[in-house]
């Protein structure tokens, strides 16, 4: 008898209709969840906006030191050496005070918004019929509740957050490349295809390595909830030995999950860095050969 529940309960996890629906697009998902974010919208204003402004005082170091080095060391103008660090000094604690606020009202936005998502998803499972539930395993439906909440979550809050800032950043360091010296900014947007090409694969890729390990992780999660609400029977029967190769097969499962894709990562983040890193040193081998350009500022103090 316990073999037929042991094995009714494997049947249902891996037979989970969820695995098998139809993918939804990103952008109706985004939509779906996006309604969260309402009530908090000038937590959301407050969030992006000290991460833009910690972001703008963390652009204004290069320009100073380059002030620094080129017309306070350059020219001796030491009187204006203490207005200078003054000034550095500022920028740091203006970027670090911002980015404590950002964490700070991020950290109260994020779990308002778990909260709502999580008693809205428990509250939805409380009024499905009774056959949803024969088809589901109670681990697959307790990782949802606890751990896809969170997912979601981080994409929507803190994907956000970090791709604006992302965005800015690129283009403010752009402009800012390109106002001290548009030449060597050019050579340095030469591996920009391929880490946008990159960056394609990586995403358009990434959704069936994170779903192998969802499976296994809800699939190992159904087992244990399972295995401890009959606990009973397992001990009536002597099924330890059993249960224990049981487990063991799921938590493999989802540990080659994780490493399938901290392999791609491991591949792809080095790549990355190698082609951004080689046009770096490209670009210092030519500003070294050409010299310094007389029609525009010196370039020590560019990011």
């Amino acid at each position: 008898m316990d073999e037929k529940v042991a094995h009714h309960h494997h049947h249902r996890s891996t037979q989970d209709p969820t695995f098998s629906a139809k993918s939804r697009p990103t952008r109706e998902i985004i939509a779906r969840v996006a309604r969260y974010l309402g009530p908090y919208k000038w937590m959301a204003l407050g969030t992006v906006g000290c991460a833009v402004l910690s972001l703008a005082f963390s652009l204004a170091y290069p320009k100073l030191t380059q002030f620094v080095i080129d017309d306070v060391i350059g020219h001796k103008r030491a009187n204006l050496l203490a207005p200078a660090m003054l000034a550095l000094l500022g920028a740091f604690l203006l970027r670090d005070a911002f980015n404590g606020l950002r964490i700070l009202i991020n950290n109260t936005f994020e779990q308002n918004v778990i909260y709502d998502m999580r008693r809205e998803v428990y509250a939805r499972l409380q009024r499905l019929p009774v056959n949803y539930f024969d088809q589901r395993a109670s681990g697959d439906l307790m990782t949802r509740v606890i751990e896809d909440v969170n997912s979601v979550e981080r994409v929507l809050i803190d994907g956000t957050e970090q791709g604006t800032v992302a965005i800015l950043g690129i283009i403010g360091v752009t402009a800012i490349m390109f106002a001290t010296n548009a030449k060597l900014a050019a050579v340095a947007l030469i591996p920009l295809p391929i880490l946008t090409l990159g960056a394609w694969w990586y995403t358009s890729t990434a959704h069936r390595r994170y779903r192998a390990q969802r499976e296994a992780s809800s699939a190992m999660n159904a087992l244990l909830m399972d295995n401890l609400q009959g606990v009973r029977q397992i001990k009536a029967f002597g099924r330890e030995q059993h249960e224990d190769e049981r487990f063991a097969q799921r938590a493999d499962d989802l540990r080659k999950g994780t490493l399938g894709i901290m392999r791609v990562w491991a591949a792809y983040s080095p790549t990355m860095s190698f082609a951004a890193s080689s046009n770096s040193a490209s670009r210092s081998e030519r500003s070294t050969l050409e010299g310094p350009d007389s029609s525009s500022p010196s370039y020590s103090g560019s990011i």
